[in-house]
């Protein structure tokens, strides 16, 4: 893919995510039996906050329910569970092998809190 593409595809899955109705965004429950086991980009979303944090996982289901940090600083910041659920972009072969472009192109447009910074490109 070239870069052109590649920012294409990134800003095109950052609108899916933010957008994604908060209702069809998949609960916080403890197996996220509902979360896809497929690679993907995923975003945990405030219901009135937006986009908290983005990442990438070859299986998104695993991957969360192995912990995840971003839990941990919702529960810090004492946010309500019932208002923070996460919106999942499935990704084919293609889109897997730039998905670290990808989500670093993502995390430098949307600058969600709970990303750690990633250098701003001059």
């Amino acid at each position: 893919m070239t870069d052109k593409a590649i920012r294409i595809a990134a800003l095109k899955i950052l609108e899916v995510l933010a957008t994604t109705p908060f209702a069809e965004c998949h609960p916080l429950t403890r197996e996220f039996a509902s979360v896809p086991a497929r690679p993907g980009i995923y975003a945990f979303r405030h219901q009135h906050q937006g986009i908290l944090y983005i990442g990438k996982s070859f299986d998104v289901r695993q991957r969360l329910r192995g912990g995840h940090k971003a839990l941990g600083w919702a529960f810090i910041d004492r946010l309500e569970p019932d208002e923070v659920r996460i919106a999942v972009v499935k990704l084919g072969y293609q889109l897997w092998l730039q998905s670290l472009e990808i989500e670093a192109l993502m995390i430098q447009t949307a600058r969600p809190r709970y990303n750690v910074r990633i250098r701003q490109e001059e």
